[in-house]
């Protein structure tokens, strides 16, 4: 059978549809493109925001117009199946949990059973390996799946449930199987990976997991993808000038008002945030970090966002990933009183957008020649230039006659253009 999947949303959410492509070419489906004639599209959506329930509700009808039995997963599904099941031409609505029974899904869709139906499994069901199987040239490995905080502001726990995480044998099996497939990186991803280990038994955590698959696969570059402040060990540090983890944290802020991080119930202050930052740079001067901001939270007047303005322009990370706030159903934050309008979130957003772009150029003309550790993407159309992204979470363009996705190499950066850093190989 034809299959296409599409993907919306975060890593965890490319992992999972990478391990459902696994499961599918298992059974010897062929996995396609939406515009190849599929029998079956499966939309694996995402529902962080009302743009993503937007995005996820386009890529369903986009779907349903190929003629393709269609279903749906992920965590729009999870959470909004009455929003979906009203979408014509929607075959079949499923959990995130019964994602691991696709195959047997797609089974109903072909013997006629096309009804819609959200699956009663509990989303907070073990994890277990997985088949995995991704044309990209870096893996995602999913080491734990839900949450177990409260931010106000959030419904991810109410999608993915409690916090829960893969075996370490798992783990380790999944990187062994990673690494005969030929991947070079493998980027670490869960929900809430800082909590990784709390739930088993024997207890474990993620520094450990780190300590094992560096000692085990010490020609792999492993990525971190996201941490919380107060989950970082400067243990991580050592690995990252050995070049065993990527030179790339991602740490999320939200706000650089202490007064909307004790209404987002972050369980920090943005003077510890600060010296966290500042430990990381001390250590490792050009390591990229990243953050997340959200503008327009309920209650963020103008002083609270002028001194977020004068915080984040002040603090070492390279790049932001913006947000509006958007209001989602169950949540606290959702009933909080001040709601600010959304011709004020999208100022709001502009200016952070603005002061992302002058930190992203800052990081990148900090990075003219030096030799940095490239993972090969794709051909390029421009020439002989190959896409690349360094560990330091640049996209590269590789001057070379001949080289090979997910392929390791060094290069040095040569200069910024339009079409973005020009690097060649080192020897």
């Amino acid at each position: 059978m034809r299959i296409a999947i599409k993907t919306l949303g975060c890593k965890v959410n490319q992992s999972e549809s990478s391990s459902m492509e696994g499961m599918l070419r298992n059974e010897d489906h062929d996995i396609v493109d939406y515009n190849d004639n599929p029998d079956v599209c499966i939309v694996n959506t995402c529902t962080v925001t009302g743009k993503s329930d937007y995005q996820s509700r386009q890529l369903i009808r986009k779907a349903i117009k190929t003629g393709a039995r269609v279903l749906a997963t992920g965590c729009y599904a999870q959470l909004k199946p009455d929003e979906l099941s009203k979408i014509e031409g929607l075959d079949l609505i499923i959990g995130n949990s019964d994602k691991k029974d696709i195959v047997s899904h797609i089974n109903r869709l072909t013997e006629g059973d096309i009804h819609t139906s959200l699956s009663a499994y509990p989303h907070s069901s073990s994890l277990s390996l997985q088949p995995y199987y991704s044309t990209r040239s870096r893996a995602f490995l999913k080491i734990q799946d839900g949450c177990d905080f409260a931010c106000t502001y959030c419904t991810v726990p109410l999608a993915r449930g409690r916090s829960r995480s893969l075996k370490r044998d798992d783990v380790r099996a999944a990187a062994e199987r990673l690494s005969i497939d030929g991947f070079n990186e493998i980027v670490l991803t869960g929900i809430h990976i800082g909590c990784y280990g709390l739930d088993l038994n024997p207890k474990g955590s993620l520094l450990d997991i780190v300590n094992m698959l560096i000692a085990s696969f010490p020609h792999i570059r492993f990525r971190l993808s996201s941490l919380e402040p107060h989950e970082f060990k400067d243990e991580y540090l050592s690995y990252v000038k050995n070049g065993n983890l990527c030179a790339h944290l991602h740490i999320p802020l939200q706000s650089g008002s202490n007064k909307i991080l004790k209404a987002m119930n972050r369980g920090y202050t943005m003077e510890f945030y600060k010296k966290v930052i500042d430990r990381i740079l001390n250590a490792c001067p050009d390591i990229a970090v990243g953050t997340d901001i959200i503008a327009g939270f309920p209650g963020e007047n103008e002083d609270d966002f002028n001194n977020s303005v004068e915080f984040i322009e002040h603090l070492p990370v390279s790049y932001l990933h913006v947000f509006p706030y958007s209001k989602r159903t169950n949540t606290p934050a959702s009933l909080f009183d001040d709601q600010v309008s959304d011709q004020i979130k999208r100022q709001r957003v502009n200016i952070l957008i603005g002061i992302s772009h002058k930190k992203r150029i800052a990081h990148l003309n900090r990075n003219l020649g030096k030799i940095l550790d490239v993972i090969i993407e794709n051909k390029s159309a421009i020439g002989t230039l190959y896409k690349g992204i360094s560990d330091n979470y640049l996209k590269l363009l590789v001057r070379s006659n001949e080289l090979s996705k997910g392929q390791r190499i060094k290069a040095r950066v040569i200069s910024l253009t339009r079409s973005g850093l020009i690097a060649e190989l080192v020897n």
